[in-house]
C-alpha cells in the first residue's frame, strides 16, 4: 500500500507547478485564456507518515521527535479560468479571472501534538505550552479585474528606467465558510502525581454560519468582501525590478456568525469528599461548571476576517544567451491583519529559465515560506504553432527522492490558449 501511495505522490510531483504566469510567449500573441488548478500541502516539520501510515501509533514517536517548538501546516487549493489581454505600446492591458479558493494554515506547538497523541502522563510535574497556536481556514470565490499599462520613459538620466509597467487589480470575494482561532499566553500545569491541573487559557475564535454546510451547500454565500492588487515593473535595458502586493482585502461574514473568547485561569485540585455516601450529582456539576466557563461574546453578529496579503520583490537580469533567458533573485513575504498571523516566514529564492524552440524549463531554489526550503522545477511546451501552451511542474521537486519521508505535496497544471 505504501508503494502505491508513493508512486501516486511522485506522479503528483511530476505534474506540479507554482505559476503559469511566468511564461515565454510569442510577442505577436496579445491574448491569453488560462485554465489552472493548484493544490498545495506544505509544512516545516511533519512527514507523510502522519497522513498515510494508517496506524499513527507506530509512527507518532518518530513524528514527535521531528517537530519544532512552532510547527506550521498549510493547505491551499485554487481552481480558475481567466482571460488576459497583454499591455503593449502605451496601451491598456487587462485581466479578468474567476477562481474558487480554499486556504488553511495551522500552527501548533510540539507540546500540543504530544498531548493529543500521547495524553498527559508524559507531562506530570511539567508545563504544557499552548502558546502561538492558531488556525485560519477560509473557502471563498474570487472575481478579479486587473488593468495594466506599459509606459515608455524618455529620460536622459542614465539611471532612470526605460520602461514602467503599472497594474491595479480589484476582486470581489464571495465567502462560503470561515474558521479562525488564536491561543496566546496559554499553558497547562500538571502536578507530579496528577493531583492538580492549573490552566491559563487566552482564546479567541470566530466561526461563520454553518447552516449551509450542514445542508451540504458548500457554495453558499455567507459573506462578501473585496481585495486589491498592485504591480510595478521597472525595466532598464537587461535589468528588471518587480514589486507586487496581492490579496490585500477582507471578508465580512453575515449574521449568525459566532465569536468566542476566554481569558481565564483555572485551578483544579479534585473534589474533596468527607462522606462517600453524601456525594450527589450537583457537587460534581458545580465543579465542572467552574472549569468550563468560556464566555460567548457575540452571537448573531457579523465579523471580519482578513486574507493573507502577499508582498513580492524581485530583480531579474536578462541574459544574452541562446538557451538561458534570465536569472532572478527575490523575496516573498505574507502578512495577515487581525488576530491570526499568517505563519509564513519570508521566502528568498534564486532561479533561472531555459528556453529552446517553444520548450521551457524553469528551476528555482528557495528557503523559507511554509516549509524550510524548496526546489522548484517547471516545464512548459508551446504547441500548434504556439497557439497552445501546457505548463507542468513542482515547487518541491526534492520531495520526489524522499519516499514516505516527504513533507510537502503540491499539484498544479496550467493550460494557456494564445491568440
Amino acid at each position: 500500500m505504501k508503494r502505491i501511495l508513493l508512486i501516486i505522490t511522485n506522479l503528483f510531483f511530476i505534474f506540479n507547478i507554482v505559476s503559469a504566469q511566468d511564461t515565454i510567449n510569442d510577442p505577436s500573441r496579445k491574448h491569453r485564456i488560462t485554465i489552472e488548478n493548484a493544490i498545495l500541502l506544505e509544512n516545516n516539520s511533519l512527514n507523510a507518515d502522519l497522513f498515510t501510515s494508517g496506524n499513527i501509533d507506530s509512527y507518532k514517536h518518530t513524528i514527535s521527535d521531528g517537530l519544532e517548538e512552532n510547527n506550521v501546516l498549510a493547505i491551499q487549493n485554487r481552481l480558475g479560468i481567466s482571460y488576459t489581454k497583454k499591455a503593449f505600446d502605451n496601451k491598456l492591458g487587462y485581466h479578468i479571472g474567476i477562481y474558487d479558493r480554499t486556504e488553511l494554515d495551522f500552527t501548533f506547538s510540539k507540546d500540543l501534538f504530544d498531548l493529543i497523541f500521547f495524553g498527559n502522563s508524559m507531562f506530570m510535574g511539567d508545563r504544557i505550552d499552548l502558546n502561538n497556536t492558531s488556525i485560519s481556514a477560509t473557502r471563498f470565490q474570487q472575481v478579479n479585474l486587473s488593468l495594466s499599462r506599459i509606459i515608455t520613459l524618455n529620460s536622459s538620466n542614465k539611471f532612470a528606467p526605460d520602461e514602467l509597467e503599472i497594474g491595479l487589480g480589484y476582486s470581489y470575494l464571495i465567502g462560503n465558510t470561515h474558521l479562525g482561532a488564536s491561543i496566546k499566553d496559554s499553558y497547562i500545569d500538571i502536578g507530579e502525581l496528577g493531583e492538580y491541573i492549573n490552566t491559563n487559557l487566552n482564546l479567541t475564535a470566530q466561526i461563520s454560519d454553518t447552516n449551509d454546510i450542514l445542508k451540504y451547500n458548500i457554495m453558499g454565500q455567507n459573506g462578501g468582501g473585496s481585495s486589491l492588487d498592485l504591480m510595478i515593473n521597472l525595466k532598464k535595458e537587461e535589468d528588471n525590478i518587480h514589486f507586487s502586493i496581492n490579496d490585500f482585502g477582507s471578508i465580512n461574514w453575515k449574521d449568525n456568525a459566532v465569536t468566542y473568547s476566554a481569558n481565564k485561569l483555572v485551578n483544579f485540585s479534585g473534589i474533596e469528599i468527607d462522606d462517600l455516601l453524601s456525594i450527589n450529582d450537583s457537587i460534581i456539576q458545580n465543579e465542572l461548571d467552574s472549569l468550563s466557563n468560556i464566555d460567548l461574546v457575540e452571537k448573531g453578529e457579523t465579523f471580519r476576517s482578513y486574507l493573507s496579503t502577499t508582498y513580492h520583490f524581485a530583480y531579474k537580469r536578462d541574459l544574452p544567451i541562446d538557451y538561458i533567458k534570465y536569472v532572478t533573485v527575490g523575496r516573498i513575504s505574507k502578512h495577515r491583519r487581525g488576530i491570526i498571523p499568517s505563519n509564513y516566514k519570508p521566502k528568498y529564492y534564486l532561479g533561472t529559465l531555459f528556453y529552446h524552440r517553444g520548450f521551457q524549463a524553469k528551476t528555482t531554489y528557495s528557503i523559507g515560506g511554509y516549509s524550510k526550503h524548496a526546489w522548484q522545477m517547471e516545464l512548459g511546451q508551446n504547441m500548434f504553432k504556439r497557439h497552445f501552451q501546457l505548463v507542468l511542474g513542482t515547487q518541491h521537486f526534492e520531495s520526489v527522492f524522499k519516499g514516505m519521508s516527504l513533507s510537502n505535496v503540491d499539484l498544479y497544471f496550467g493550460l494557456n490558449f494564445l491568440f
